[in-house]
């Protein structure tokens, strides 16, 4: 014979209670997955707008590595009219290029990204700033490279020789340890690797 239970409160708050501690849910498993590194984190989410391109404004005529990339948006595509050459607005400003200013220049990387560990390689032009991420990739100048040393990488530091020739030494040339989300990989156009 069944018992009935006079107060259904009573029934309500023992259900209550089991719910808070944890009596009646079933069994949870901890599920690890493997923590992302900065560089994955990176390579999910381009710190530059989609369409964004890379344009020099600056020292086009210096050295390799002098020529500096600036973010842009593309005011008139490049043509047989243009003779090749993109009309560019400069997204961001600095001491040498002012935000807004309009340039006609042939040198435009159309699509880059972040670098990740796996796609370096020693001798390979890349794209490097040295302004701390922590102030803001998306508003970086960005220099060419070449990869010298993939030996740090573990550290998330890669060693890129800043030069004036790719076909000959010069004594302007110098290294750089360069932080690993620092880096961009250059996909459109391509280059000589």
């Amino acid at each position: 014979m069944k018992q009935k239970t006079k107060n259904p409160r009573i029934l309500w708050m023992a259900l209550v209670i089991a719910v808070i501690i944890g009596g009646c849910s079933a069994p949870r498993t901890a599920r690890k997955t493997p923590a992302a590194s900065s560089n994955e984190k990176n390579m999910k989410r381009d710190y530059l707008a989609e369409g964004t391109v890379l344009a020099t404004f600056y020292a086009e005529d210096g050295g390799f590595s002098e020529t500096r990339y600036y973010p842009a948006n593309i005011v008139q595509q490049a043509s047989e009219q243009t003779n090749g050459e993109y009309q560019v607005a400069a997204i961001i400003g600095d001491f040498e290029v002012k935000k807004g200013s309009i340039k006609w220049t042939g040198d435009v990387i159309m699509k880059s990204h972040p670098a990740a560990k796996k796609e370096l390689k020693k001798g390979m032009t890349v794209l490097y700033t040295t302004k701390p991420a922590e102030e803001g990739l998306e508003e970086a100048r960005w220099n060419r490279g070449v990869v010298a040393s993939t030996n740090e990488l573990y550290k998330e530091v890669v060693l890129i020789d800043h030069v004036w020739h790719l076909e000959r030494p010069d004594e302007g040339d110098r290294q750089k340890s360069i932080p690993l989300e620092n880096i961009r990989i250059i996909d459109e156009p391509e280059r000589e690797q």
